[in-house]
């Protein structure tokens, strides 16, 4: 189970009547995803930049930033960059 604390998306012009719908579309896309595999695991503030174009449909906008953020949090679990709770890492 992935949960997140906080998550605050930066979205560009053009984006601003969707952004209600992307923030749900990013949540439904985390909630599917498998993210590691055992144990308890905090990965310090992130920040990550996409490049989005404005005629992407809504879907495919929110699945390019769940994928960047599991592949983000994966990549701090599998190479040791993240804050250990209780001697178990993440």
């Amino acid at each position: 189970m992935l949960t997140i604390d906080a998550l605050h998306l930066r979205l560009p012009a053009g984006f601003e009547r969707r952004a209600d719908t992307l923030v749900r579309l990013v949540a439904r896309e985390l909630s599917r995803v498998h993210v590691v595999n055992e144990g308890t695991h905090h990965v310090p503030s992130a920040h990550l930049s996409l490049h989005v174009d404005l005629s992407l449909p809504d879907g495919e906008v929110a699945s390019r930033i769940a994928h960047a953020l599991v592949t983000h949090v994966r990549g701090a679990v599998e190479t040791g960059r993240v804050e250990e709770e209780g001697g178990r890492g993440w």
